[in-house]
């Protein structure tokens, strides 16, 4: 198997974003009134996979109406993001990043996806849901779905990026796998999983990509890069600490097994576009 890393545009944050530790009236203070010269760029990954059984995309990224000329344009985010996260995010997606525009060069067609896997649904990773909604199946774990935006999460989750796509809702089972041991074998042969990582969402799920005795984990926002498992820094952007220790102890167990060829975070600056063999 083939898996492409792709990087779908950028957010600007305060670095207490990734590495806060906790969310409080303060953090979240810096995070909104951080200016540019103390922000950190950070990529915005979505993954093609090229499965015996079909392509599937994980995550969509950016869409192309929240910085239609390829820069950060205030005005046009305003129009996709209510003000705050506006003023946390400061997205930018340059000319040809769109996730429909990175296929297009591929040539792949939206149609062509048979599946596309959501982690969770902050915007930046469903924004782009627009430009691929013709896929075959669509796929987020209902826990998300239903839960996560009706709690504590829903002022990071407009309703508006996502609610009125074609979306199939799977529920997470019993599994070995993950903090609390809640995982979706998507094919019934462990070769694509949808795993729990609660913490960031109640319902976020990080995607384990096996062949054999190999495997890449992709860990959505559990982490933000290998710093928050090494140092055990919980991001600050999620309302639920323990389980977001409980995540990133998991990913710190996956990262030392033999078997695990990478830990892909979906906003760690060191990653870059790719294709990885799986």
């Amino acid at each position: 198997m083939k898996l492409h890393i792709l990087v779908c545009g950028y957010i600007q944050v305060s670095e207490t974003v990734p590495y806060g530790n906790s969310i409080d009236l303060r953090n979240t203070a810096k995070q909104l009134a951080a200016p540019d010269k103390n922000r950190l760029t950070m990529p915005v990954c979505a993954y093609l996979i090229e499965h015996p059984k079909g392509l599937i995309l994980i995550d969509t990224g950016w869409c192309r109406d929240i910085s239609p000329c390829g820069v950060y344009d205030l005005n046009a985010v305003n129009k996709v993001l209510p003000a705050h996260l506006s003023a946390l995010f400061h997205p930018c997606l340059p000319e040809g990043m769109a996730i429909h525009e990175q296929l297009a060069a591929m040539g792949i067609r939206p149609e062509d996806l048979d599946y596309v896997l959501l982690t969770h649904l902050d915007p930046d990773h469903v924004a782009g849901l627009k430009h691929v909604n013709k896929a075959k199946h669509i796929i987020l774990p209902e826990d998300e779905y239903f839960w996560a935006c009706r709690t504590v999460y829903k002022t990071r989750q407009p309703w508006s990026l996502w609610y009125d796509q074609p979306i199939e809702r799977l529920y997470y089972r019993g599994s070995p796998l993950g903090p609390n041991r809640w995982a979706i074998d998507l094919f019934g042969d462990e070769s694509i999983q949808m795993v729990n990582v609660p913490g960031h969402t109640d319902g976020q799920a990080a995607i384990i990509v096996r062949n054999g005795g190999r495997y890449v984990l992709l860990a959505a926002d559990a982490a933000y890069s290998p710093r928050n498992w090494q140092e055990m820094i919980t991001p600050g952007f999620g309302f639920a600490r323990e389980w977001q220790r409980k995540s990133l102890r998991w990913i710190a167990e996956m990262a030392a097994d033999p078997g695990c060829v990478a830990v892909l975070c979906s906003h760690d600056p060191a990653i870059k576009a790719g294709v990885i063999s799986v």
